[in-house]
């Protein structure tokens, strides 16, 4: 009993040595599981093998081509997504599960497809304000307070305000123009603790259940907090556009177009879901990769990127890869693999850190960050033609990303505006760490958090920056105030 798994031990994938009784491989892993797993690769020869988390077996997925023959190859057979314990039945019990975690159904399917609506190309159009004004005000605070506030500041809380105000005017039409809003810095604080106790190094009980029933379960009690505290914002920010309808003053977004009824495919748990993945799920890897990307802009190396940056917002999403082990896919049938059966229902993990710096598809410099190598010419930078995957920062296949066009966008626009205003440049007391693993302050974490670090922001030119900061609070002065 103590070495039984669901499903049992998997013919023709090899296992990794030294799995424990109960726990399996878990302590093996510690906190750092793709790092863990990208080194079991390299020590064993194998990018696919199986390991036992608790009760439940996985498989590992880890070089670039193996990951893309998964999620590509067999997209319909690895569609699903396994339920865990604490996110699927205690947080998530009242909200209902978000599109990226939830398993693979019609309901699935329905948000999934009404996202895709909110959030595709032809759409895109329409949020060109919104662009406009939330990275208008990234540049404003940053000038005021970096005016006011010496030479250095940290800029990760102007990035979170800019993600979540994007996806907060989405799902509600609601932005918050304070940095240190109460309601944002809620959000913030109560999804990366929610990301925290998603990670297996942090969350046993949901591979030996018999932690579950522990008296004074310190981790479901702080998993029904959560929820609690979740609801509670989730809720005001719906009354809010309900209030903002009778007055007759709400702005056009997913809430708005719901309680209208302007949309009668989706139920109202649906419809939480999509507004609840809006908001929870570009929050930090946007963010996260902004911030980073930036640090690395900032060293010496990275200055001349900053005047040849045409191509970094890719080059940030394979370097940097915030989500290093991706949301766990379940096989929803069985799957052939290199000879070997996959059961239907087995979890299958994909290491997206190891896949992006995958010296076999990227070459022999895949630890650095170089945006150049995107680029066939660098006298007129010219993007190499490419197609297929280029990275899995978004996954792959089906199941992919629903915001990854959206979030390309934010990432881009932001770059692009704070490279044209400021040349960025690293403290030397409080510099920013470049590495792709160690960067993440919190490993255990699903999505990673950068280390602390401080710039200083030198205007390139403060009277164009002032003019064109006139003209996009002039273009932008009826948007989501």
């Amino acid at each position: 009993l103590s070495t039984r798994t669901s499903p049992s031990k998997i013919r023709g994938i090899y296992e990794i040595l030294g799995a424990l009784p109960i726990v399996g491989h878990l302590f093996h892993l510690g906190d750092d599981h793709a790092s863990v797993c990208e080194k079991w690769w390299q020590t064993y020869k194998h990018s696919v093998f199986q390991i036992r988390l608790g009760n439940t077996r996985a498989v590992v997925v880890n070089s670039f081509e193996d990951c893309k023959r998964m999620l590509i190859g067999h997209q319909s057979a690895s569609i699903d997504r396994p339920t865990l314990h604490t996110f699927h039945g205690v947080i998530s019990s009242t909200q209902g599960f978000t599109i990226g975690s939830s398993p693979w159904d019609e309901s699935c399917k329905n948000k999934r497809k009404a996202a895709g609506q909110t959030l595709g190309r032809p759409a895109m159009r329409r949020y060109h304000p919104m662009f406009d004004l939330e990275t208008l005000c990234i540049v404003r605070d940053l000038v005021r307070d970096s005016q006011s506030d010496g030479k250095y500041l940290e800029i990760r809380p102007y990035l979170q305000r800019y993600a979540l105000n994007t996806t907060l005017t989405l799902c509600y039409g609601i932005r918050m123009d304070s940095v240190w809003d109460d309601m944002l810095r809620e959000v913030l604080e109560v999804g990366s603790a929610i990301s925290l106790l998603r990670s297996a190094s942090e969350n046993y009980q949901d591979y030996i259940p018999i932690l579950r029933y522990m008296p004074n379960n310190e981790k479901t009690q702080r998993s029904k907090s959560l929820r609690e505290r979740r609801d509670k914002y989730l809720t005001d920010l719906l009354n809010r556009v309900r209030e903002k309808i009778q007055n007759g003053t709400d702005k056009p977004c997913v809430s708005s177009a719901i309680l209208k009824d302007e949309e009668t495919k989706l139920t109202e748990v649906e419809v939480s879901s999509i507004c609840l993945s809006l908001v929870s799920g570009g929050f930090e890897t946007i963010p996260g990769t902004l911030t980073s990307c930036i640090g690395s802009l900032s060293t010496p190396e990275g200055q001349i990127f900053q005047e040849r940056a045409y191509q970094d917002i890719k080059q940030a999403g394979r370097y940097y890869t915030v989500s290093s082990m991706s949301l766990p896919r379940g096989a929803y049938e069985d799957i052939i693999f290199n000879g070997a059966r996959i059961p239907k229902g087995t979890m299958i993990l994909i290491n997206a850190q190891a896949a992006n710096h995958s010296t076999e598809h990227f070459g022999p410099d895949a630890d650095k960050f170089n945006p150049e190598r995107w680029l066939s010419s660098l006298s007129q930078p010219e993007e190499t033609p490419m197609s297929g995957i280029q990275h899995f920062s978004f996954g792959a296949g089906s199941r992919a990303c629903s915001g990854q066009l959206i979030a390309t966008r934010l990432l881009y626009t932001a770059l692009v505006r704070l490279i044209c205003s400021f040349r960025i440049v690293a403290s030397e007391t409080e510099p920013p760490n470049v590495d792709y693993v160690d960067y993440n302050q919190f490993k255990s974490a699903l999505v990673a958090i950068s280390r602390d670090f401080k710039v200083k922001l030198i205007p390139r030119d403060t009277e164009t920056t002032e003019r064109c900061m006139q003209q996009a609070e002039l273009r932008t002065k009826d948007s989501y105030y």
